[in-house]
């Protein structure tokens, strides 16, 4: 895992209750139990933790972790 998907896993892990287990680059976020509801509260939390801005609806359960960091990494958060 690179520097933001630790991060991303420590988010879930310990603000979602994600088992450490099930967090890799390649599980969807909908595979972590991160409904629709969660997702809007999981998008309010990266923004505070990475510092930038998400349109409703860019976050779906269908994305992977891997996925997520590189969407932040493309917002301009360093790896």
């Amino acid at each position: 895992m690179n520097t933001i998907e630790t991060r991303i896993s420590a988010l879930l892990t310990g603000r979602f209750k994600v088992k450490e287990s099930a967090v890799s680059a390649d599980a969807t976020l909908g595979n972590l139990s991160l409904d629709s509801l969660v997702l809007i509260e999981f998008a309010l939390v990266l923004d505070k933790e990475f510092s930038v801005e998400f349109a409703d609806g860019e976050l779906t359960e269908d994305m992977s972790v891997g996925v997520l960091a590189e969407l932040l990494h493309s917002k301009g958060v360093p790896n």
